[in-house]
C-alpha cells in the first residue's frame, strides 16, 4: 500500500511539474523571440531564429554551457506588443530562461524590456531600431544590432553627399517608423534639403495615394524613403514602379527596412526590385572575421544560401550572450548583465562586440557602437545582398556613385 502511494505521489510530481526532471538540470535555456507569424516581418524572424540555432549548435557541439546542454525556447510574437509581453512572461516564469535574445519589430521590443526590466533578466536585442528601446537606460537592455539614429544619420549624410535635392519618407506608424520619419527631418532638414514627410498604418497594402502624390509634387521628389517593415515594404517598392515613380531615371527609392535583403523580396517585386537601394546592418564576410568565414560555411551548408545581416544577428546574440554567462560562471539576472557591460569583447560575424556604458546620448546606452553599415544597390534581378553594387562606406565601396535606371 505504502508503495502505491509512493507511486501515486511520484507520478503527480511528473505530471504537475512540481520537481524538476534530471532533463532539466543539465539543460542550459536561453530565450529568442521573433516575428514569426503575419502580421510580424515573418522572414526577418526566421533568419534570426536561423542563426541562433546554429550558434546554439555550435556551442553545443562544443560541450555546450558550463556543462549543459544550450536549449534556445522560441517564442512567436506575431509583431504584436501585447504577444511580446505574454511570450516573455512565459519565458522567464515558466521556461525559466537564463536570458532572452532577439526581436525585430521596435513597439514590440519595447513591450518585452519591462518584462526584461521587472524580472532583472538580460535581453540582447537582435534587430529593432527604435531609438527608445536603449535610450529607456534600462541595465537589462543590450543591442548589437543599429538604432535609427545611428543608421539613419548616415543614410542622410550620403543622400545629401550625392547630390538629391527633395527627399520624400513614407513610414510606417510603428516606434520605428515614425522614428525613420524624425531620424531622416531632423538631419536633411538641418542639410538644407527639402523633406516631405507621411505616415500610414502597418496594414496598409495599397500605398498608390500617397506615392501619386509625391510623383505629382513640385520641387519632383528626386529619393524615396520606404520607410515600412514585412510585406508592406515591398509592396510599396512594387507600386512605385508600375507608377513609373521610383526607381526611376528621376527618383530614387530606398527600402529603409530589411525585407529587401530576402529571397521573398525577389518573388514579390520582380523587376521592379532593380536599381533599388537598401541599408543592411552587415554583410558576409565585410569586415572579413575568423567567425564571419565559419558562420557563412555553416549557413550555406545547411539552408544552400549566404546568411543575411539578420541571420548574423541571430547567430552574435547567442554567442554574446554564451561569452557573458561563461565569463560570469552562473546564470543569475545581475552577474549576466555585469559580464554583458564589462567582460563581453567578441569578435563576432560583423566586428568585435562590446556594449557601451555611456548614457549620452540616451539611445547609446548598452548599444554596440560600431556595427558595419551599408548603402547597397541592387543591379540585376534574383542578386543576393552580397552581389549588390556597396556605395557605401567608400572603404568597401564598389562602384563610385549611385547607378542611375535607364528610364
Amino acid at each position: 500500500m505504502v508503495r502505491k502511494m509512493l507511486l501515486f505521489v511520484l507520478g503527480l510530481v511528473v505530471i504537475l511539474g512540481l520537481a524538476p526532471a534530471t532533463q532539466a538540470q543539465n539543460v542550459m535555456k536561453i530565450g529568442i523571440v521573433a516575428p514569426l507569424s503575419a502580421p510580424g516581418g515573418v522572414e526577418t524572424g526566421q533568419a534570426l531564429v536561423e542563426g541562433a540555432k546554429i550558434a546554439a549548435e555550435e556551442l553545443n557541439a562544443g560541450g555546450g554551457l558550463l556543462g549543459k546542454k544550450v536549449e534556445l525556447v522560441i517564442g512567436d510574437t506575431s509583431g504584436q506588443p501585447e504577444k511580446g509581453t505574454a511570450v516573455m512572461e512565459r519565458l522567464v516564469t515558466h521556461d525559466k530562461v537564463v536570458a532572452v535574445g532577439g526581436e525585430a519589430h521596435s513597439s514590440v521590443a519595447l513591450a518585452e524590456i519591462e518584462v526584461a526590466h521587472r524580472y532583472g533578466i538580460p535581453i540582447v536585442i537582435s534587430e529593432a531600431w527604435a531609438d527608445s528601446v536603449t535610450a529607456k537606460g534600462y541595465p537589462e537592455v543590450f543591442r548589437l544590432t543599429v538604432c535609427n539614429s545611428l543608421i539613419y544619420s548616415k543614410a542622410a549624410r550620403w543622400i545629401k553627399d550625392a547630390g538629391f535635392k527633395h527627399v520624400a519618407v513614407i513610414g510606417e506608424n510603428s516606434d520605428w517608423g515614425l522614428g525613420v520619419i524624425q531620424v531622416f527631418k531632423d538631419n536633411l532638414s538641418a542639410a538644407g534639403i527639402k523633406v516631405t514627410s507621411m505616415s500610414a498604418e502597418r496594414t496598409v497594402t495599397d500605398f498608390t495615394p500617397q506615392l501619386m502624390q509625391l510623383k505629382n509634387m513640385q520641387p519632383p521628389v528626386d529619393f524615396l524613403v520606404d520607410g515600412f517593415t514585412g510585406a508592406g515594404e515591398i509592396l510599396m517598392i512594387k507600386q512605385a514602379y508600375q507608377l513609373g515613380f521610383a526607381p526611376s531615371k528621376n527618383t530614387a527609392i530606398l527600402g529603409a527596412g530589411m525585407d529587401t535583403l530576402y529571397p521573398g523580396f525577389w518573388e514579390t517585386a520582380g523587376e521592379a526590385g532593380v536599381y533599388v537601394l537598401s541599408n543592411p546592418a552587415g554583410l558576409p564576410g565585410i569586415p572579413k572575421t575568423q567567425t564571419s568565414d565559419k558562420f557563412t560555411k555553416s549557413f550555406k551548408a545547411k539552408l544552400n544560401r549566404e546568411p543575411d545581416a539578420v541571420a548574423m544577428e541571430g547567430y552574435d546574440t547567442v554567442m554574446v550572450l554564451a561569452e557573458a554567462i561563461k565569463a560570469s560562471k552562473s546564470t543569475e539576472g545581475k552577474g549576466l548583465v555585469a559580464a554583458l557591460e564589462d567582460k563581453v569583447n567578441w569578435e563576432g560575424t560583423r566586428g568585435t562586440i562590446k556594449f557601451n556604458k555611456e548614457k549620452t546620448p540616451a539611445w547609446a546606452y548598452h548599444m554596440w557602437m560600431d556595427v558595419p553599415v551599408f548603402i547597397i544597390q541592387y543591379t540585376k534581378i534574383n542578386q543576393v545582398p552580397s552581389q549588390a553594387a556597396i556605395l557605401w562606406p567608400e572603404k568597401y565601396a564598389t562602384v563610385k556613385a549611385y547607378i542611375r535606371p535607364p528610364k
